[in-house]
C-alpha cells in the first residue's frame, strides 16, 4: 500500500533527523474539510511554542487571529474551487498566529491542494517566520510617515517665508502693517496671523532705562 504524505514526511524526518531538528520552517498537512491540522513537523515549536501534538487535530481558529483565520478560510475555499476545476496552483499568504505565550507573531505560508491515497482532499504547506520582514515594514512605514511630516513642515515654512518676503507697508507712527486688502494690522497680530510664531513679552535694556529709571536708580 502506498504511504500517506505524513508517513513519508515522518520517514524523511527520521532519516534526516539533524536537518529536521534544525529546520526553521514548519511543514504541515491540513484536512481541507475540517480545517484541522493532521500533521506538522517538530520545527513548529520554534515558531509557536506549541509542540506538534498541540496542533494535531486542532481547529486552526484556536491558533491564529480571527481575521487571519477568516482570510485563510476564504482563500482555501477559492483555491479549492480552482483545484476541482483542474487548476492546481500554490498560494502564498501572510497570517497572524497566536504564540503559546499569548502574543501574536507573523508567518508566511506557501500551500497547495492534493488528494491522498484515499482520495481525501488535503492541503500541504510550509510556514515561515517573517518577524524580521514585518519589523522592516513597520520601520519603513514609520520612516515614510516621518518624511511626510517633515515635508509638510517644510511646505508650511516655505509658505510663511513667501508671505513675509518682500516689502511690507508699515506705519511710521504706530507701526501697524497694511495687508493686500488695505487693512491695518498691529504688528503682533499680523505676524501671528501669517506665521506660526507666538509672542512673549519682555523689556529690553534701553526701554528699562526709559520706563523704569527710578527703579533702576533705587537698586
Amino acid at each position: 500500500m502506498a504511504k500517506s504524505l505524513p508517513s513519508r514526511v515522518e520517514e524523511l524526518e527520521e532519516r534526516y533527523k539533524l536537518i529536521a531538528d534544525n529546520l526553521v520552517d514548519a511543514i504541515w498537512v491540513l484536512d481541507a474539510d475540517r480545517m484541522a491540522m493532521e500533521f506538522i513537523t517538530p520545527s513548529v515549536e520554534k515558531l509557536s511554542g506549541f509542540a506538534p501534538r498541540d496542533y494535531t487535530g486542532m481547529d486552526l481558529r484556536q491558533r491564529m487571529s480571527p481575521s487571519s483565520y477568516e482570510a485563510l478560510r476564504q482563500t482555501l475555499a477559492d483555491e479549492r474551487r480552482l483545484f476541482e476545476e483542474g487548476i492546481n496552483r500554490k498560494c502564498t499568504m501572510e497570517l497572524e498566529m497566536i504564540h503559546q505565550q499569548g502574543h501574536t507573531y507573523w508567518i508566511e505560508i506557501i500551500a497547495r491542494f492534493f488528494r491522498d491515497d484515499n482520495g481525501q482532499l488535503k492541503v500541504v504547506g510550509v510556514s515561515k517566520d517573517i518577524a524580521n520582514r514585518k519589523r522592516a515594514e513597520r520601520e519603513r512605514e514609520a520612516l515614510i510617515k516621518d518624511l511626510g511630516k517633515a515635508l509638510a513642515e517644510k511646505e508650511a515654512l516655505l509658505k510663511e517665508n513667501k508671505i513675509l518676503r518682500g516689502l511690507l507697508p508699515i506705519c511710521a507712527g504706530c507701526k501697524r502693517i497694511r495687508d493686500a486688502d488695505g487693512r491695518w494690522w498691529p504688528l503682533e497680530a499680523y505676524v501671528k496671523a501669517h506665521t506660526r510664531a507666538q509672542f512673549t513679552h519682555t523689556v529690553c535694556d534701553q526701554c528699562q532705562e526709559i520706563y523704569y529709571a527710578d527703579l533702576l536708580t533705587k537698586k
